[in-house]
């Protein structure tokens, strides 16, 4: 039988974004590196079981860029996605896993979304349903990573309330 896999983006889709605007002095705009940082957006547990009982598999992804830095500590994002996973495990939601580019936009890895590596090392051995399967996020490289994939894609606005309105899962 085949897999249904949600493909969905953390920063700005699942958790609050710092806008460059906001970020405080001596700190990085986009990076979530403190617990104190962390916000799950409204709407996201209520969409992720959504989705999860129409048998789906969540999958997370992620462009960090320069992780495992001085600028951004590999230890850093490891509290945080801790806790993020602690709080969504209390809530009933599970990732089979987290799919992360720790590059910067410079490297030009070939990991980095829209690029494919990553989905596709692990997308190698599974039998995926790509009619149903999808991806969501909020930017333009999740939208070209979906068209990368040949998935459909679900748009979200940055830091906005997660909904599902008008997409069939």
């Amino acid at each position: 039988m085949k897999t249904k896999y949600a493909f969905i983006d953390r920063d700005g889709t699942l958790i609050y974004e710092p806008t460059p605007k906001e970020t405080k002095r001596g700190d990085i705009p986009y990076q979530i590196d403190a617990i104190k940082k962390l916000r799950i957006l409204p709407g996201v547990i209520d969409g992720l079981h959504k989705i999860i009982d129409t048998q789906y598999t969540l999958i997370m992804t992620s462009n960090q860029d320069g992780l495992g830095t001085t600028i951004y500590p590999q230890e850093c994002f490891d509290t945080v996605q801790k806790q993020l996973v602690q709080i969504f495990k209390q809530n009933g939601v599970s990732f089979e896993t987290l799919l992360l580019c720790p590059h910067m936009p410079d490297d030009n890895c070939n990991c980095r979304k829209p690029k494919t590596k990553l989905f596709d090392n692990f997308l190698r051995n599974r039998d995926v349903d790509k009619e149903l399967s999808f991806v969501c996020g909020d930017r333009e490289s999740d939208r070209l990573l979906a068209k990368n994939l040949g998935l459909r894609f679900l748009q979200t606005e940055t830091n906005q309330k997660f909904t599902l309105e008008n997409f069939k899962l």
